[in-house]
């Protein structure tokens, strides 16, 4: 099979892959305790090259009798690195209210039950062992550097000549599918917290280039131009904006909880979410990433705002033709596509969760794999939303395509707009590194984020399931002629355009809104300069 990236390229090399990864779900339809499985102490024997594990098998009605549960001696913090592809599961997080939807934390949370890692006491709740994740994947999208950190149960010999903990993490792996791998389980800091001190991650998309204008018979002049329009397209996403077109508004916003009432309406209860939720408070996607979030709209208004447009509101949970299924939907022609928000409008505010900064967002040279032309686009963020990347890429795609103007994106990241845009395929999106921080001293990083983001021998494992399970999953969605991009190119183009009237209005209200900005900083820079 030909090498996807190749060796030359800045594309996805594997050194350089920085990111975390969390658990799947459960396929009971409500949680059911596995009975006690024999116990088993967990014996690693080193030897002058590599730690390996030992262990004595035992039968269970619960597991096959090559199944391998280490005697647990003490309880402690870990983080955990994984990788997995995503094709076959509706993305990382645990769905507990839907029970046959796949997930790696699902896949996860059983393999460690069974090897020993989680408690029979503890089993089915996550959140008793501080279940804690870097960040979040869609449905379909695949990972290379998701960081897990919980509480595990550690047999007598942990990281006895195995400092990296890979010995550790095959013995998980014994009991997971091929396309989820754990690399490595190290010891991790008690205060150490993956999402909040993960800073940035990164991010790679594998666009057919025929997709972009690139064609086989096109000459390396025509190859240039091409790649570096799309890079330009690409640039305008960098820095930090208001991306609240390129996801679902409603999610970043903090609903007003619901009250238990006691004497007097004096106090009320507000109920944690669950880590097994899909929270408002949590944004991510394929992405996507857990965000605090500021400002509050109250729940029957927000609920109001999804429910209609006939008024002409803009709301993107309905507006938003422009995904999987929405473009294929005729009531498309009767959305409103563009507008702008001349006044503020409570139904539709945002808050500092809308707005993210974008380090890198840029597309390598030509690469070829199975005879199938393709661009990496690299997205490097401090973190992001639901569908952001997808439509970040979905939205330079259109306007290379000349389906919407180029302008487009310089208005679709003012506040004030509202705008539909299209979502692109999830099937070749992989999360591939990151970055952390110590949250309240910047710029230090913890001994173990280190040893984990970037040991050579951690970073072999990562090599070997890249190129034995990702690379071949991904390569099927190179042909631009086959799912899913057959049907996704013809979707769009006949359904991605803003009407002419629409965007005269956007556009002029933009330019009024930019020159009364230039004039405002203008006259402040003006009296600054006066009163010194």
């Amino acid at each position: 099979m030909a090498v996807l990236y190749s060796s030359s390229s800045t594309s996805l090399h594997l050194h350089s892959l920085r990111v975390p990864l969390t658990s799947p779900l459960l396929s009971f339809p409500f949680i059911i305790k596995l009975s006690r499985i024999p116990i088993i102490p967990l014996l690693i024997r080193c030897s002058s090259t590599t730690a390996s594990t030992t262990t004595t098998t035992t039968t269970s009605t619960h597991q096959p009798s090559s199944i391998q549960r280490w005697e647990s001696i003490r309880k402690k913090k870990v983080v955990m690195r994984v990788g997995y592809v995503g094709s076959d599961y509706r993305g990382l997080q645990l769905q507990r209210d839907d029970p046959t939807l796949r997930t790696i934390e699902g896949e996860l949370e059983t393999a460690l039950y069974k090897a020993g890692g989680i408690r029979e006491s503890n089993y089915g709740n996550l959140n008793k062992i501080s279940w804690a994740r870097s960040s979040r994947t869609d449905k379909g999208v695949h990972s290379l550097a998701t960081m897990i950190s919980f509480k595990m149960e550690l047999p007598e010999n942990a990281w006895t000549c195995d400092p990296y903990g890979i010995a550790l993490a095959r013995n998980v792996n014994s009991l997971l599918p091929d396309n989820i791998r754990v690399f490595s389980i190290i010891p991790a800091q008690r205060s150490f917290d993956p999402r909040r001190e993960c800073v940035l991650r990164k991010y790679s998309y594998l666009l057919p280039a025929e997709i972009i204008g690139v064609t086989k018979d096109h000459t390396p002049a025509d190859i240039d131009y091409h790649l570096s329009e799309f890079n330009s397209i690409l640039n305008d996403f960098e820095g930090e904006h208001a991306f609240h077109n390129y996801t679902t508004r409603s999610k970043y916003r903090r609903r007003f909880p619901e009250k238990n009432s006691f004497r007097n309406n004096r106090s009320s209860k507000v109920e944690t979410p669950s880590i097994e939720s899909s929270s408002e408070l949590e944004s991510d996607d394929e992405e996507e990433e857990d965000i605090e979030i500021d400002g509050v709209v109250p729940l029957h208004v927000e609920e109001k705002n999804e429910k209609s447009l006939q008024s002409g509101d803009f709301d993107d949970n309905q507006a938003n033709t422009c995904n999987e299924n929405a473009l294929e939907d005729p009531s498309f022609k009767s959305v409103v596509i563009a507008r702008w928000l001349h006044e503020p409008d409570e139904a539709d505010r945002l808050s500092g969760a809308h707005f993210r900064k974008i380090f890198r967002c840029s597309c390598g040279k030509l690469e070829n794999s199975r005879g199938y032309g393709f661009v990496e686009i690299s997205i490097w963020g401090e973190s992001f939303m639901l569908h952001q990347i997808r439509k970040m890429v979905a939205t330079a795609v259109a306007v290379k395509r000349d389906l919407l103007p180029r302008d487009i994106l310089t208005i679709s990241l003012n506040k004030f707009s509202r705008v539909v845009l299209p979502i692109a395929p999830s099937e070749v999106l992989v999360l591939r590194g990151n970055s952390f921080s110590v949250r309240k001293k910047p710029g230090t990083k913890r001994p173990e984020m280190l040893t984990i983001v970037d040991t050579k021998e951690i970073l072999d494992e990562v090599d070997t399931f890249y190129r034995s399970m990702m690379l071949p999953e991904v390569s099927k969605f190179l042909d631009p002629s086959s799912y899913p991009w057959k049907e996704w190119l013809e979707n769009l183009d006949r359904n991605t355009n803003v009407p002419e009237v629409e965007l005269e209005s956007v556009r002029s209200s933009w330019k009024s809104w930019k020159s009364n900005t230039e004039k405002y900083l203008s006259t402040i820079a003006e009296e600054t300069i006066i009163s010194q």
